[in-house]
């Protein structure tokens, strides 16, 4: 029959915990650390996109949409992609629907809208606008994002802009 410490078991929690604490962010501390991410998608209210994702991204930041070879990429391919929605959906907009925080991470569940200038991903130019949901999962270290899982619903956005 195994015996068992408590006063062992005890400082082991109580270790575990402190340590676990001291990663958890609130939502308040989350949102401020994710908000100015997320406003670069927001077209209108963008400014220096490469100031901004220096300032919020750590310097090893990865944003990955899925495991096979180039479906992750690093903060200086990011700063390229946010700032190529400019040109082709002009009037982006993402709106932040829910946030919920797990020690480190957070969750975002977002809405993207647009109506995009000119082809998107093979789709002609029809003049139509989109709505999409997105999720993201953001990784938070010393205050900045170091990592985000996504994935954007851009099958449904094609669907709407290819419809009579």
């Amino acid at each position: 029959m195994a015996t068992y410490n408590l006063a062992a078991a005890g400082a082991i929690m109580l270790a575990f915990a402190s340590t676990a604490s001291a990663q958890d962010l609130t939502e308040v501390q989350a949102r401020s650390i994710i908000t100015p991410w997320y406003s670069l998608f927001n077209v209108a209210s963008r400014g220096d996109v490469k100031s901004t994702e220096e300032q919020v991204l750590t310097a090893d930041y990865d944003s990955c949409s899925g495991y096979l070879p180039g479906e992750c990429w690093g903060r200086d391919v990011s700063i390229k992609v946010v700032g190529n929605f400019a040109n082709s959906i002009p009037d982006m907009k993402f709106d932040i629907k829910e946030v919920l925080v797990a020690g480190d991470r957070v969750i975002v569940r977002g809405e993207v809208t647009g109506t995009p200038a000119g082809d998107l991903f093979g789709v002609p130019h029809s003049g139509k606008s989109f709505r999409i949901m997105t999720i993201d999962i953001q990784t938070i270290k010393d205050g900045k994002i170091a990592k985000t899982y996504h994935m954007e619903n851009w099958l449904s956005a094609l669907s709407q802009l290819r419809t009579k």
